[in-house]
């Protein structure tokens, strides 16, 4: 199962749409099994599914060592998404004593979904619009992020303290960015390039080259509790996530072949090496 955090260092960089959208088509049109872990106390993934945000069945009653992870997990109206919903207790769960009184609490979102690593191909994290515990977390269970902006100042701007947040776990964990997603895309924007080249400055090469456009499609659907997919497959954010999907689904098996180069370098350096001092 490869893990991917989706994040943003603001609110409003539809993150919560993205993950929700990109794990439905994944499983829709590229056959994938797909795990959507809703890691922020609004539970905004969790209402995009049709899950209320009361809801019992979440993370915390795992991260408490209550519950099974297997026991929390829910299906969707779609076939291979599910759905690990939050309420808003996930808010200071690093505060309970449970957490609070363990130094490696950071650690315990990874342990419980490595127990389900060989039921899913894919696991998207969805975070708060903060660096925060959950976020750290997060950060310390996957193997790559996903960096969510809108064409607006503040957004880019904040970027660069996610850029510096993820090196500082990177000192400690090995995660990759593995794109930034813009939403809200104008291709008539005036200064597109200027935002363009301001995160390229932070994560080189890694925005995607499909971008979702404003689309109040995606919003109705939010209120019938569905996928923009569900509620209106011809809509212009349907066909831009479509897009999305298929850029991503492509940049994984990139990914793939890269880390097999770097495993066969690796092994064959050992082996070197090892030559060398017989």
């Amino acid at each position: 199962m490869q893990t991917f955090t989706f994040c943003s260092f603001k609110g409003g960089t539809s993150k919560t749409s993205s993950a929700m959208h990109i794990g439905a088509c994944l499983a829709m049109f590229h056959k994938k099994k797909v795990l959507l872990v809703d890691f922020d106390s609004q539970a905004n993934l969790s209402i995009g599914l049709g899950v209320g945000p009361d809801t019992l069945e979440t993370m915390v009653p795992v991260l408490q060592g209550q519950s099974d992870i297997k026991d929390v997990i829910k299906p969707t109206s779609i076939k291979n998404l599910f759905l690990i919903p939050a309420n808003a207790y996930l808010d200071g769960i690093e505060r309970t004593p449970q957490l609070g009184n363990d130094p490696y609490a950071h650690e315990r979102l990874r342990r419980a979904l490595k127990t389900v690593e060989n039921d899913f191909d894919i696991c998207f994290l969805d975070t708060p619009p903060s660096l925060g515990w959950l976020t750290q977390s997060a950060f310390f269970a996957s193997q790559y992020s996903v960096i969510c902006a809108i064409p607006e100042a503040y957004s880019v701007i904040a970027l660069r303290r996610l850029k510096e947040f993820q090196d500082s776990i990177r000192q400690y964990h090995d995660i990759s960015a593995f794109g930034v997603v813009f939403s809200f895309w104008d291709e008539r924007g005036a200064v597109n390039n200027e935002f363009l080249q301001e995160i390229n400055a932070s994560f080189p090469d890694k925005t995607f080259e499909a971008k979702v456009r404003r689309d109040i499609a995606v919003s109705r659907a939010v209120l019938k509790g569905q996928t923009v997919l569900e509620f209106d497959k011809d809509s212009r954010a349907a066909e831009d996530y479509k897009a999305l999907s298929k850029e991503f689904v492509s940049r994984l098996s990139n990914e793939g072949l890269e880390n097999k180069v770097d495993l066969l370098l690796k092994k064959n350096s050992s082996a070197v090496g090892a030559n060398v001092k017989a």
